[in-house]
């Protein structure tokens, strides 16, 4: 038996096809769509971080090419690592550095020989006559041909006194406490000691 359908359920059928339409759209198109937009964003935003860290790396490997071309084009030449157990020739240069000073004295601390870039440090402080000749003797310090570098520089100006029978004067110096570490080179490291 075939009924007719009334105006109410052809208004229903209509707002049902509708749904059908507008949730067949929402599932079929619009969300996957939406989400490949959302992975094409990600990734441009993603080659766009890549591409800022390689034009930074880009300058700063231009930046070293120009000072190793720098560096290799001067009449001075490059320091270079010294080799493992390079005790004596520093303790030589430290010598002939320290011997304008007033005073000095050297305190030798654990050698770190567990990498094969060993690290030597010396505790070191020394007194001069004045501010100038402190600096000449970081500077001697800094530009000796073995590689280190200085930590912990401490400088302070005092005064001391000189009392003799007839005179009795105050003469001003210069104190300079640092620890100074130097770089050798090992070929294969050693174990840390336990």
């Amino acid at each position: 038996m075939r009924r007719q359908l009334t105006d109410r359920e052809w208004m229903l059928l209509c707002v049902l096809g509708v749904l059908l339409l507008i949730t067949s759209y929402l599932f079929l198109f619009y969300t996957p769509m939406t989400a490949e937009r959302d992975r094409c964003i990600a990734e441009r935003e993603s080659c766009e971080m890549e591409i800022e860290a390689a034009q930074v790396r880009l300058v700063e490997k231009l930046r070293m090419e120009r000072e190793l071309k720098e560096l290799f084009a001067g009449d001075v030449t490059p320091l270079s690592i010294a080799d493992y157990d390079n005790l004596k020739p520093v303790l030589f240069q430290l010598n002939t550095i320290l011997a304008g000073t007033d005073n000095y004295s050297l305190s030798f601390n654990t050698v770190d020989t567990t990498k094969t870039i060993v690290r030597r440090g010396i505790s070191m402080s020394f007194t001069c006559d004045s501010y100038d000749q402190a600096k000449e003797v970081i500077q001697s310090l800094h530009d000796n041909p073995y590689r280190c570098i200085l930590n912990d520089l401490s400088i302070s100006l005092g005064y001391s006194t000189y009392n003799s029978f007839y005179d009795y004067s105050y003469h001003s110096s210069v104190s300079v406490s640092a620890t100074i570490v130097f770089f050798e080179y090992q070929e294969s490291p050693q174990a840390a000691a336990q």
